[in-house]
C-alpha cells in the first residue's frame, strides 16, 4: 500500500482527485495522512520510508480567499516539458508534455531522480483536478450563443493540447516513478473500449414538407448529391402514407448491423419532452413506431439513454421530469437496463450545475463532456471517472464519460469545417491515442447523419479502424 503525505489544505479536493488517479485509474490501495508541509510525498507502507516521490503542491496551495477566481488559474504560457531529455519510460502521445501546475525544479529540470528520492517538476494531482473537474469553466465566464463554454477559451486549444488526453500522459508519468522504487507494484489491467452512441434528434427525416423541401436543396447545392435528394423526396411520400421503416433516417438498423459486426454495442439516446419546440426532436414517445424502436433496440442487446432537451440547461427538474418519462416509457415496453446515462442536447453543459441535476435525477453516467465546436479530450482524459461538484465541493455518485468525437464537431462549416480526407486523418488520430492508454473512445454520431454516403463511409471507418 501506498502512503501520501499532503499538507493540510483542501482535504475533500484531494481525497477525491487521490481517489480518482491511484484507485481508479490504476487500481492501487493507497492511505492519505496530513502533515505539515508545502510539497506532496508518496513513500510506501511497510518498506523503509528512505524512498520516496515528491511532487509540487501547486492548486491546492491557493489561498481559499482566491479558489474558483481567475487568480487560480494556471499561468500562460504553459511550460513545456521535453520529456525526451529524461529516462523516462512512459507512453505519451508527444515528448514535449505541457505542464498546467508546476515548474522547473533546481536543476533546471522537471525530474531529478536519484537512488533515494524522484522529485518531479508537475502538479500531477492539482492538475489533473483542474482538467478532470472542469475548473476553469466554472472561473471563466466565456459563454457562446448557446451559452456553451467553448474551446477556444480553454487552456487546453489556448496551450494546443486539446488533441492528447493529457491526464493519462500525467497518470503515465506518476506510474513511471512509482515503479521505478517499487517494480512489484501491480496496477488495474485496461483494455480499450468503444462506445458507439447516438443523440435521436430526428428518427424520421420527412416530417414536413418546408424542412423535406430544405434538406432536397442542401443535397443538390452542399452535398452535390442529385440522388440523394431524390431519395429525400420518396421518404416525404412514403412516410404520409405511413410507411416510416422506409424514411431516410432511419438508419437504426444499419448502426445496430455495423456495431454487432464488431462485437460492439451501440447507446441510443432518446428525447422524451420538446422544451424549445423545433429546436428539439421531432418526435413523441407516445408514437407506436418509435415504441416499436425502442423494443427493437433492446432486443438486439443495445443500449437506450435519456437526451435532455434543449432548455434543461439550468432546469434540473425539467431532467427529472424527461428522465421519469423515458423510465416509464421503458418499463410499459419491459425493457430493463442495469444502468442509464444520457447526454445534452447541442452538448449544452454547465459545470457543476449538469452533473449534480443528473446526479439528483438518479441517472448513472453523463456523456456530454467534448466541446461542441471542436474534437479532443476536453477533460484531459480517456478514463471515466466520477464527477465532482466544485461548488459544494463534494464527490458524486455519477461519472463522466467524456465524449471524443462528435461528427459535426469536426464536419460542419460553423464548427472545425474539415475536409473528408483531412477529418478521416483527425479523427482517426485521436482513436489512436485512444488506444494507446487502453482508453475509451467515445463517439458521437447522430442517425440522421448517416444519410449521405460521404458520412457513412467516414463512420464504417473510424467503427473498423
Amino acid at each position: 500500500m501506498l502512503r501520501v503525505l499532503h499538507p493540510p489544505t483542501y482535504p475533500a479536493e484531494r481525497r477525491y482527485i487521490l481517489d480518482v488517479i491511484l484507485r481508479n485509474f490504476l487500481g492501487l490501495e493507497y492511505r492519505a495522512e496530513v502533515q505539515a508541509r508545502h510539497d506532496l510525498c508518496i513513500t510506501r507502507q511497510q518498506h523503509p520510508p528512505s524512498k520516496k516521490l515528491l511532487l509540487p503542491d501547486v492548486l491546492f496551495q491557493t489561498p481559499e480567499d482566491k479558489w474558483l477566481t481567475l487568480a487560480s488559474l494556471p499561468a500562460q504560457p504553459l511550460y513545456l516539458w521535453n520529456v525526451a531529455e529524461e529516462a523516462i519510460d512512459a507512453p505519451l502521445v508527444s515528448p514535449e508534455l505541457p505542464v498546467i501546475y508546476g515548474g522547473k525544479l533546481a536543476s533546471g529540470s522537471f525530474c531529478e531522480a536519484s537512488r533515494k528520492e524522484t522529485r518531479l517538476g508537475i502538479d500531477i494531482f492539482g492538475s489533473a483536478f483542474f482538467a478532470l473537474t472542469r475548473y476553469e469553466e466554472v472561473v471563466k465566464s466565456d459563454r457562446d450563443t448557446r451559452e456553451r463554454f467553448p474551446a477556444k477559451s480553454s487552456l487546453a486549444y489556448q496551450e494546443d493540447f486539446l488533441s492528447r488526453p493529457i491526464v493519462n500522459e500525467y497518470t503515465e508519468v506518476l506510474w513511471w516513478a512509482l515503479k521505478r522504487f517499487w517494480p512489484d507494484l501491480r496496477r488495474k489491467p485496461r483494455i480499450f473500449r468503444m462506445h458507439l452512441s447516438h443523440d435521436v434528434d430526428r428518427p424520421v427525416c420527412a416530417t414536413s414538407l418546408p424542412r423535406t423541401l430544405k434538406g432536397i436543396a442542401q443535397d443538390v447545392t452542399e452535398r452535390r448529391s442529385l440522388p440523394l435528394a431524390k431519395r429525400r423526396a420518396a421518404s416525404f411520400v412514403a412516410n404520409k402514407r405511413g410507411k416510416l421503416d422506409t424514411d431516410l433516417c432511419n438508419t437504426f438498423e444499419f448502426i445496430m448491423d455495423l456495431s454487432e459486426n464488431q462485437g460492439l454495442r451501440s447507446t441510443f439516446n432518446f428525447m422524451t419532452d420538446r422544451s424549445a419546440a423545433i429546436i428539439d426532436g421531432n418526435y413523441s414517445m407516445a408514437h407506436p413506431w418509435i415504441r416499436q424502436l425502442l423494443r427493437r433496440i433492446h432486443e438486439r442487446g443495445h443500449e437506450i439513454g435519456l437526451h435532455p432537451s434543449y432548455n434543461t440547461l439550468q432546469n434540473p427538474s425539467q431532467i427529472q421530469r424527461e428522465f421519469d418519462l423515458l423510465r416509464r416509457v421503458a418499463e410499459a415496453e419491459s425493457i430493463c437496463q442495469e444502468k442509464w446515462g444520457g447526454r445534452q442536447h447541442y452538448l449544452r453543459w454547465e459545470a457543476p450545475v449538469t452533473w449534480q441535476a443528473y446526479e439528483d435525477a438518479e441517472l448513472n453516467y453523463d456523456a456530454t463532456l467534448g466541446f461542441a465546436d471542436h474534437i479532443g479530450f476536453r477533460c484531459g482524459t480517456c478514463y471515466e471517472y466520477p464527477a465532482f461538484n466544485l461548488r459544494t465541493r463534494t464527490p458524486l455518485k455519477l461519472w463522466e464519460h467524456p465524449l471524443v468525437i462528435m461528427e459535426s464537431s469536426a464536419l460542419d462549416k460553423h464548427y472545425m469545417n474539415l475536409p473528408f480526407e483531412l477529418a478521416q486523418e483527425e479523427l482517426g488520430k485521436l482513436k489512436e491515442y485512444c488506444k494507446l492508454f487502453d482508453g475509451d473512445f467515445t463517439l458521437l454520431w447522430h442517425n440522421d447523419r448517416l444519410v449521405e454516403h460521404r458520412e457513412r463511409k467516414l463512420y464504417r471507418y473510424l467503427v473498423q479502424l
